[in-house]
Parts: structure tokens; sequence; C-alpha cells
């Protein structure tokens, strides 16, 4: 699990920037890993851009130690993130908001924009979502 300089296409890493240090599984039979950096202060804050072992990696406040945000890879490259840590225009905290990424140059952008989950994401990640932080909202 990594940044771009350390991505091989063909699977895997040259260095690991994160460890896993968990697991939840939904009812539903979705799981995510939850992980956290190796080295916190020589990377900047957040979960990989790039997947290794998992789909879906989950991220742990600091102060909390609560779990935060999701992200959904694709192709082992980030495609959305599941996020309810932090208020967001007129998304409050706790409630999820959803930003999509976008291949620039081979690299994925997070995006922007933002909208709330879908009624597709809430049945199939919300399970998950749940039993990682029981009390999160999927609506304002």
């Amino acid at each position: 699990m990594g940044g771009q300089k350390y991505y091989k296409a063909e699977g895997g890493f040259v260095q690991y920037l994160y460890h896993q240090v968990g697991i939840v599984t939904a009812d539903n039979g979705i799981s995510a890993k939850v992980v956290e950096k190796i080295n916190k202060e020589d990377h900047a804050q957040g979960l990989p851009a790039y997947s290794n072992t998992s789909d879906i990696y989950l991220k742990k406040g600091k102060e909390s130690g609560d779990i935060i945000q999701a992200r959904i890879y694709k192709d082992r490259k980030a495609y959305i993130d599941f996020d309810w840590s932090h208020n967001h225009q007129d998304c409050p905290e706790g409630v999820v908001h959803v930003h999509f990424y976008k291949m620039v140059d081979g690299v994925p952008r997070k995006q922007t924009a933002w909208r709330y989950m879908n009624n597709e994401e809430m049945k199939k990640y919300g399970p998950l979502l749940r039993k990682a932080t029981p009390n999160v909202k999927f609506r304002k």
C-alpha cells in the first residue's frame, strides 16, 4: 500500500508506507482492512492512493481512534472516498459525503465536487460503514 512512486502496476510495491491494524467485515460479506501509516512524519496524511491487498481500506481518526473514512479502489487505484469525519459545505460531521477520483496523467486525483451516498452505495457499503462506525449517518 503506498504512493505512486512505490507502485508497480504488475502488483505489489517496492516499499510499503502503510500496515494493517485491523479488519472489518459486514454481515453482507464485504470486508475492509484498517490501515495506518508506518512512518507518520515522512508522509502526507490520508489513505494510500493505490491498494495492494484489498479493494477497501479504512482510516482511523488520530484523536478518537474511530473509523472516519473509507476508500474504495478500482483496478488498485483510488476510486471513491466515503468521509464523515468533518463538516463539508452543507454536510455536517457524522454524515457521509462522497468524493470521486479522476485519472490525471495516470495518477488518481480527488475531485472537489461531492455528494451524499446514493441508494446503491448505501445498500452495498452501508453495512460495512455501520459496522466500522455504528453512529454514522448516510443522509442529513
